[in-house]
């Protein structure tokens, strides 16, 4: 694999990656496909690189050089600032204006609700397959195929899309991954596709697992893990690309006498790249829109260390980005101690030292009301309870885990899930919580008025009553920074959850 950094749009030229063939044997116009995935915005990063219009002027230069079948491995229409109000429409219409040409769910897309995310389909003007992903009665969402078939330089190529499952609403249905794509491959097999490409999004292992078990999948392009991927096997590929555009995974399929070679190129997606003027429109109509809502970005604070707000920093342990957003909302609603799920904190970004932006606090939650907080009293044995939730081996490293403010606890991972707690939970002053204590709790409403990622808080259903009134947990953490902490933000005490 190599990584092509390319001086300008008019420059791209991707050839040449496949064993020349012999002589005496002639073969067929190569297939190129072109993958980004897990893309939750248009626009360019802060430092200028990626954007979808860069990856549209990319697909448009490939194509005056050959046919390139540009395709988009789920995550794409939640969540992110703008889908926190538009559910999507702005990536649609972006998309659409780059051209792309098939797309398969992520696990992201079922944030939407069923008629938000149908409409979402019926807008695009690109294709969608899923082989395991349903309505729940069953029935195939309109516009979605199980798989499809399309001719490209003389080849009938095959392909299907395939979803992890997961605790999704109950609108739709998604089912064995593995068993629909074998359905999906057998299918197209029968159909007469001469080359079968896997459009995924599931996990790395997952993935490999699947190339690995069927001979007649020659190619899977995926995404979810948001960096780029590379396996082999067998010499067929799975590739995976930086998430929001940062790259994109380029794949030529030749076929020749003796069989399909396949060769792979990563391109970074940065300044060197032109923009296509129309998607770039497309993107800044978006923006401005934005702008209307919010007003212009400016800086409300600073802060003297790095905000890393990525995934894997705040979903296993204690966290400086959770202790701000934690403390925020206990000394906003004056609550006794504040739990929010780490997955509720979307942002996947580090805001480094120095200024804050209104604009980056939005973008640390992106549900616009799943995000709200909710205030009640719980005992000190259910709070208990909560906390074990949150250390479950099905929570740590996922959005379930807990950032707390108010607490102290220790866990054991090593323990089976259910008694991870060490000894007591305690309130930050040192002051053991007996199980008959009362305190006021602040939680947000996902976990505390829908259940979600397994949590069940009966304790909240009065609070939850008046969900739309609660506040906002952004506007807790702007008011705590520029009110509270006088617009200068320092690392927050540490040592609240201790693991072992």
């Amino acid at each position: 694999m190599r990584q092509l950094r390319l001086a300008a749009a008019a420059t791209i030229l991707v050839s040449g990656c496949a064993t020349a063939p012999t002589a005496g044997t002639t073969s067929l116009p190569p297939l190129r496909f072109l993958l980004i995935n897990d893309v939750y915005f248009g626009d360019t990063l802060r430092d200028g690189s990626a954007g979808l219009a860069r990856v549209a002027a990319l697909r448009d230069s490939l194509a005056r050089s050959g046919s390139v079948t540009f395709v988009l491995a789920g995550d794409f229409l939640s969540p992110s600032l703008l889908s926190k109000w538009h559910r999507g429409v702005q990536m649609i219409e972006q998309l659409n204006a780059a051209k792309l040409d098939f797309a398969t769910f992520g696990n992201h897309e079922f944030e939407l609700d069923r008629d938000t995310l149908i409409a979402r389909i019926a807008e695009s003007r690109f294709k969608w397959t899923s082989a395991n992903c349903m309505a729940a009665t069953g029935d195939p969402f309109p516009r979605v195929s199980k798989w499809d078939t399309v001719t490209v330089n003389g080849t009938r190529v095959g392909m299907f899309g395939v979803t992890l499952t997961g605790d999704y609403r109950r609108y739709v249905k998604c089912g064995n991954a593995d068993s629909a794509a074998r359905a999906s491959i057998s299918a197209l097999q029968a159909a007469g596709a001469q080359l079968i490409i896997g459009l995924t999004h599931q996990s790395l292992t997952a993935d490999s697992a699947l190339l690995a078990r069927e001979p007649a999948l020659d190619l899977i392009l995926g995404g979810h893990e948001h960096e780029f991927h590379r396996i082999l096997v067998g010499g067929k590929r799975l590739v995976k690309a930086d998430a929001n555009s940062r790259s994109a995974q380029l794949v030529t399929v030749t076929r020749r006498p003796s069989g399909w070679t396949q060769s792979d190129e990563l391109i970074t997606i940065d300044r060197r790249i032109a923009m296509d003027r129309p998607t770039a429109d497309v993107v800044k109509r978006w923006q401005d829109s934005l702008v209307k809502r919010l007003g212009p970005e400016r800086v409300i604070a600073t802060t003297s260390f790095p905000l890393d707000g990525r995934d894997a920093s705040n979903r296993a342990r204690e966290s400086p980005l959770g202790g701000v957003v934690t403390d925020a909302i206990r000394l906003g609603t004056g609550a006794d101690v504040a739990v929010i799920n780490a997955g509720t904190m979307r942002i996947d970004d580090v805001i480094p030292a120095g200024p804050i932006t209104n604009y980056q606090l939005e973008s640390i939650f992106l549900f616009p009301d799943e995000s709200r907080i909710m205030t009640f009293p719980i005992t000190g044995a259910r709070l208990k309870e909560i906390v074990e939730r949150g250390v479950s081996e099905s929570a740590v490293g996922r959005g379930a885990y807990l950032q707390v403010s108010g607490l102290k606890y220790r866990w054991d991972a090593s323990r089976p899930s259910g008694s991870r707690i060490i000894g007591d939970v305690a309130l930050s002053n040192g002051r053991v919580l007996k199980p008959g204590d009362v305190v006021r709790m602040s939680f947000n409403v996902y976990p505390a008025c829908e259940g979600g990622d397994g949590y069940i808080v009966p304790e909240a259903k009065a609070a939850c009553e008046t969900r739309d009134r609660a506040p906002r947990a952004v506007d807790l953490v702007m008011n705590h920074i520029t009110t509270r902490l006088g617009g200068r933000v320092t690392e927050p005490e540490a040592g609240r959850v201790t693991r072992f």
